[in-house]
């Protein structure tokens, strides 16, 4: 048996008699139970086979833990580096630092994603003339209702179809001033809910939605199924939950009715068609 394993065996062997002895303070006895666990598990490190640790590298790879995956595969090269297993781990340990590489270009995107995204949000309020809302504005799809004299704007990315669950805003222009509007759309092939009120929670806080006037929520027979939906101009407290779900890290929806209840996450691509259509507001000379 080498050496190192026989001394920390002896130390753990040592920390256990100081365990069990008595009138030892509880924080001493929790620090030497703490260094006792670590000199265990540094001492089972030592006496894992070659073939138990590349097992233990593929199943870290299996369950995308590819740090932990490298650096048993390290480890497997220090101390076996002519032994099959190594040889074997050489090709893995590549496809490892492969993903750890991607992983790591990922989040880096996804943070400067995030960035942008919140200094976007930040800047609409009185910038009508920045790049960021300008961007925004070229991603609106554009429709002119020509019985109503009114210029429609939607982002691109937004749903059109009316079997689909959504929460969107969209701009109406007519003359200089735009307005902001907000349509909440549920729809279902298997029930009715007869909605009476939705319950919109952004990062823990609640909102409630409604109706300002008696009819507001509208249903309808459509396409083999039931569609209930809402939509309206955005005023005061809309203004302050659209603008809430489009920074939002987790935004939910629950629909509350008379027969049942129906709850569901906004999506990222719902919440970046929000954040376009607020910029795009401000571009056109709204004001939030």
């Amino acid at each position: 048996m080498p050496l190192f394993i026989k001394t920390m065996r002896l130390i753990c062997y040592f920390l256990f008699l100081i365990l069990v002895s008595c009138g030892i303070p509880q924080a001493e006895y929790d620090r030497l139970k703490r260094e006792n666990e670590k000199l265990k598990n540094k001492l089972a490190e030592c006496e894992l086979t070659p073939a138990e640790m590349y097992e233990k590298a593929v199943n870290y790879y299996d369950t995308e833990e590819y740090t932990k995956s490298r650096k048993r595969l390290l480890t497997l090269k220090a101390k076996y580096v002519n032994s099959n297993e190594y040889k074997k781990g050489k090709v893995l340990l590549k496809k490892v630092e492969q993903k750890i590489l991607e992983t790591a270009r990922s989040n880096k995107k996804a943070k400067i994603s995030e960035k942008e995204d919140n200094e976007g949000m930040s800047n609409i309020q009185d910038n009508p003339d920045s790049e960021a809302n300008k961007k925004a504005l070229s991603r609106m799809e554009k429709k002119y209702d020509i019985d109503n004299d009114v210029t429609w704007y939607r982002d691109k990315s937004s749903t059109k179809l009316n079997t689909k669950n959504y929460i969107q805003a969209y701009i109406g222009k007519k003359e200089k001033k735009p307005w902001l509007g907000i349509s909440i759309n549920y729809f279902s092939k298997k029930k009715s809910l007869h909605i009476e009120r939705i319950e919109i929670t952004v990062d823990g806080e609640i909102f409630e939605i409604i109706e300002n006037i008696p009819g507001e929520f509208k249903e309808k027979q459509e396409s083999g199924g039931k569609r209930e939906w809402l939509d309206r101009v955005v005023k005061n407290e809309d203004l302050t939950l659209t603008r809430k779900i489009a920074s939002s890290k987790i935004a939910q929806i629950k629909f509350v009715g008379k027969d049942d209840v129906y709850q569901r996450t906004i999506t990222k691509v719902e919440k970046k068609a929000i954040q376009n259509v607020l910029k795009a507001f401000v571009a056109l000379g709204g004001n939030l």
